[in-house]
C-alpha cells in the first residue's frame, strides 16, 4: 500500500499566516494617512496643471498665467487677474481650470502670478510649494520638475 500524501495547509499554518498578516496591517496601514495621500495626489495635479499652462501658451501663442488664489486654489488664466472670462477650461470639458487644495494641504508660489509666453518661456523662474513638496520651473527653458 502506498502512503497518501497530504495536500493543502494545516489549520495551524493558516492561523499563523492570518495573525502575521493582521500584525503587519496594524503597523503599516496608519502610515498611509489620508492627508499624506491627498498631498501627494494634489502635488501631481498641480505639476500637470503648470505643464498644461505652458503647452497651452505655446499652442495658442498667447500668455497663460498660473495664479494661486485664496482658498487656496491654483487657477490657469489668460490674464494676471483671473476673472470670469479669462480662465482656461479643462481639456475635454467646459469647466474652468481651478484646482482647490484639499483640506490641510498648503499651496504657495514664489512668483505670483507666473506666466508663460507664446514660446513656452516663463516670466521668471519659480517654485510652487504643495504640502511641503516643491515644483520647480526653470527660468530660461520653462522646464517643470
Amino acid at each position: 500500500m502506498k502512503a497518501r500524501l497530504a495536500r493543502g495547509y494545516s489549520l495551524a499554518e493558516v492561523v499563523i499566516v492570518i495573525v502575521i498578516t493582521g500584525i503587519l496591517a496594524a503597523i503599516l496601514i496608519p502610515q498611509f494617512s489620508q492627508p499624506a495621500i491627498d498631498a501627494a495626489w494634489y502635488h501631481e495635479q498641480v505639476r500637470s496643471a503648470v505643464r498644461h499652462a505652458q503647452r497651452t501658451a505655446v499652442a495658442q501663442r498667447r500668455p497663460v498665467f498660473v495664479v494661486v488664489e485664496a482658498g487656496p486654489k491654483l487657477s490657469l488664466c489668460y490674464a494676471a487677474a483671473c476673472g470670469a472670462g479669462t480662465r482656461l477650461t479643462q481639456p475635454g470639458s467646459t469647466n474652468t481650470f481651478e484646482l482647490p487644495a484639499p483640506s490641510g494641504v498648503a499651496l504657495g508660489i514664489s512668483t505670483s502670478p507666473l506666466s508663460f509666453n507664446g514660446l513656452g518661456q516663463p516670466s521668471s523662474g519659480a517654485t510652487v510649494t504643495v504640502g511641503g513638496r516643491t515644483i520647480t520651473i526653470q527660468a530660461e527653458t520653462g522646464y517643470v520638475q
